[in-house]
């Protein structure tokens, strides 16, 4: 009895096994089946993006990006200053016939700007066939000048001007070529900043803000100087930074005036007053101390009204 008991036990087992493998295959089978079929589903959505992509690029470039009613006819260039529209042009980079929408504005926005004497631009389009870019430039407020070999070390010194803002943004100069010149352009009339060192003057590259303190203050000063009573009155030519804590004044008459670089407003007050009261007597600053708070020093001279009709009424003698 235990004998045929175990046989029976070992054909159960068997039955029960050859079972489990046969769903086991099964199983796998429909596993392939399922995973064929979603590779045909995802290789046909592909290719129906594929050829959708295709489609719709062909569509845009001959709709859009080759199609002549969005080719560019206005080139609509505005700025605030005196730099040439050729030049804008030129800058920017776009020409009459390029496709408006095809066209890169942060680009076109980037190499104006990149212009030392670019202080701002803003570029637009407007469908279907104009561009506009307007552009606000940097004031240039003061100069520097400067001697300086080329790095070769063989060519002669050659002069080099350079020209600030109000924030001490250095510029180059716009040559001849590319400025409108005004009537009575006052460009070469800026007041010149002196005594820089060469050294610090390497540092001065065109686009980049200057950095130097007293060059900052002599600044500050021309910004002070043109708000004070004596701006339109007297004519500011140089300012020299040579001197320690010391602004020194060279003004347009010959006279020289020592400024420090704190409370400006009330030393140009000074100033006016003690010239309203040479003036009273026909005499100009020749030298002046402004630095100090008491006893302020000066140095009276002829002033050059005066100075003038003595020299004509000397003549008349003459002869």
């Amino acid at each position: 009895m235990a004998l045929r008991a175990k046989q029976r036990n070992s054909r159960s087992g068997r039955k029960k096994l050859l079972s489990v493998r046969v769903q086991s295959k099964r199983a796998r089978g429909e596993r392939l089946r399922w995973l064929r079929s979603l590779s045909v589903l995802v290789a046909s959505i592909a290719a129906i993006i594929a050829v959708f992509w295709q489609g719709g690029a062909f569509t845009l470039n001959r709709l859009v990006y080759e199609n002549d009613s969005f080719s560019v006819r206005q080139l609509d260039y505005r700025t605030d200053g005196i730099i040439n529209v050729g030049q804008l042009e030129q800058w920017g980079g776009v020409r009459s016939g390029d496709n408006l929408l095809k066209l890169d504005l942060l680009r076109i926005k980037r190499d104006i700007e990149l212009a030392p004497r670019v202080k701002a631009a803003s570029v637009e389009r407007f469908l279907p066939d104009m561009l506009q870019v307007r552009v606000a430039e940097r004031v240039p407020m003061a100069q520097i000048w400067a001697w300086q070999r080329d790095a070769d070390g063989v060519t002669p010194y050659d002069c080099v001007r350079l020209q600030l803002d109000e924030t001490g943004h250095v510029m180059s100069p716009i040559d001849g070529r590319s400025v409108v010149a005004p009537e009575k352009h006052a460009e070469w009339s800026l007041p010149v900043i002196s005594g820089i060192d060469l050294n610090k003057l390497k540092t001065l590259a065109p686009g980049r803000p200057s950095g130097l303190p007293k060059l900052q203050a002599a600044l500050g000063l021309i910004g002070e100087f043109r708000r004070s009573p004596l701006a339109g009155v007297v004519d500011l030519r140089v300012i020299d930074l040579s001197q320690p804590r010391i602004l020194r004044v060279t003004t347009g008459d010959g006279g020289q005036v020592d400024l420090s670089t704190g409370r400006l407003a009330k030393q140009f007050n000074r100033w006016a007053r003690i010239r309203a009261h040479g003036q009273k007597f026909g005499l100009a600053i020749e030298t002046v101390d402004l630095s100090v708070t008491n006893n302020v020093p000066v140095r009276w001279m002829l002033s050059p009204t005066v100075a003038g009709e003595l020299k004509s009424g000397q003549n008349l003698a003459g002869k």
